[in-house]
């Protein structure tokens, strides 16, 4: 049964081409594209999906079913009584994003029609779907969506967390591990004070960053330089050692974080990471990896298998708004 004749993704700016290329291999002649805006892209359903269909593509960031436009909040909660479903969330978010996120200006307009849409709309915490309001350009009606409820779908509207890259971060990285932390639930107060994380590829410094200002003692891999406000600090244990060099004795039998970010082909990071996950058995795993190659993004499915293959639980992988030409992988352990 399907709740719309459509469905819809959104992407980070840039990639609406490689997510339109990526759902015509998986899908076939099941779904043809219907409506392309930038960061948005709709397609007509030809044969029967479930009601919780989402796309499985690396680019979808935010994907569910396509329900109809909207100016206005009366409007919307029509959409969600005739489309009969039962809402858990309301997600308002602008369908323009940056790669560096939004400025809490930005932000305001949003929270205030959030606020408004829960006056009109009926919420349970047991429906199963979140309902997505995409706000366009002036003058633009709201495009709206729904999503279910799943591990996979990011907990914050659009997938974006309410991040800025502070000025003394040492790099991008910062907002990547943010953004993934985020992802897996861990960016609540306090829960990685006192926890550890090793981290390959840790130059300059901004992921490891990340991980220190939230408690976290972080051994950090890299031959490169590190900022000083990493290396100085007294949580961070600096390895000048490229990962091929890693001698997995002076390693600690378990750490609860292992991330990479390595300018490396994922065939050949993966030859580092599946020893060291069996020699630290982390509890998470927040992994970048690049595709600078047409070749390289056709192989991410299979790269994305092997991390199974050691992985501490199911592998969940998307470009996140963060990440360039490269898709972030996270994993936890059943018991966390």
């Amino acid at each position: 049964m399907r709740l719309s004749e459509f469905v819809f993704a959104t992407c980070r700016a840039g990639s609406e081409k490689a997510l339109k290329k990526e759902v015509s291999l998986q899908s076939g002649k099941l779904l043809t594209p219907a409506f392309m805006r930038p960061q948005l892209i709709t397609w007509k359903v030809q044969a029967e999906l479930p009601e919780d269909f989402a796309f499985t593509s690396l680019h979808a960031v935010v994907s569910g079913w396509s329900l109809g436009m909207a100016r206005n909040a009366a409007e919307v909660a029509q959409i969600v009584t005739k489309t009969n479903i039962e809402v858990c969330a309301v997600h308002v978010f602008p369908r323009l994003i940056s790669e560096d996120g939004l400025t809490a200006e930005a932000w305001a307009p949003v929270d205030a029609l959030t606020e408004d849409l829960k006056q009109v709309c009926p919420i349970s915490p047991e429906g199963g779907y979140i309902l997505d309001v995409i706000l366009g350009e002036v003058g633009e009606p709201w495009f709206i969506g729904c999503h279910p409820k799943s591990p996979t779908s990011h907990p914050h509207a659009g997938g974006l967390p309410r991040l800025t890259i502070p000025a003394e971060a040492p790099s991008r990285a910062w907002l990547k591990m943010e953004q993934s932390l985020s992802w897996l639930g861990l960016d609540r107060t306090e829960v990685l004070v006192g926890k550890s994380a090793l981290e390959l590829g840790s130059a300059p410094g901004g992921a490891s960053w990340s991980l220190l200002q939230r408690g976290m003692k972080v051994i950090g891999v890299d031959t490169g330089a590190v900022d000083a406000c990493v290396q100085n600090h007294p949580n961070y244990d600096h390895i000048s050692l490229p990962a091929s060099q890693l001698p997995l004795d002076y390693l600690p039998e378990k750490v609860d974080l292992l991330a990479c970010d390595m300018n490396l082909a994922p065939d050949v990071v993966l030859k580092y990471l599946e020893p060291l996950c069996l020699r630290v058995k982390p509890r998470w795993l927040v992994l970048t990896f690049k595709m600078n190659d047409g070749r390289v993004e056709a192989l991410m499915p299979y790269f994305i298998s092997q991390v199974q293959r050691f992985a501490p639980g199911p592998v969940y992988a998307k470009q996140l708004h963060a990440n360039r030409r490269e898709v972030t992988l996270v994993s936890q352990a059943a018991e966390v």
